[in-house]
């Protein structure tokens, strides 16, 4: 147990998800925008899976564009800085 004042170690140490979280943070957001869309196009009544699928894929995609601009921006950053990082030598 804490001591009243103190705080965790686990809420105040770096977190072990930071450095792709840019990445996990636009793959989550085009899943839900895939899901939404998918979700919307059932309710207006488009009832073969195939053509669901291929229309919710492109309009999910065509928004993801230019709504998560920023979240793209910021995930391939971090994958560019991720590569470009010098790699440390074996020996």
């Amino acid at each position: 147990m804490l001591a009243s004042g103190a705080k965790s170690d686990r809420c105040t140490g770096p977190s072990n998800l930071e450095p792709v979280r840019p990445v996990l943070v636009y793959t989550a957001s085009r899943i839900g925008l895939f899901t939404v869309t998918l979700g919307v196009l059932l309710l207006l009544g488009l009832q073969n899976w195939l053509a669901l699928i291929v229309a919710s894929f492109l309009i999910s995609g065509i928004a993801s564009y230019v709504l998560l601009s920023k979240q793209r921006d910021a995930m391939s950053e971090r994958l560019s800085n991720r590569i470009d990082r010098p790699k440390p030598q074996d020996g």
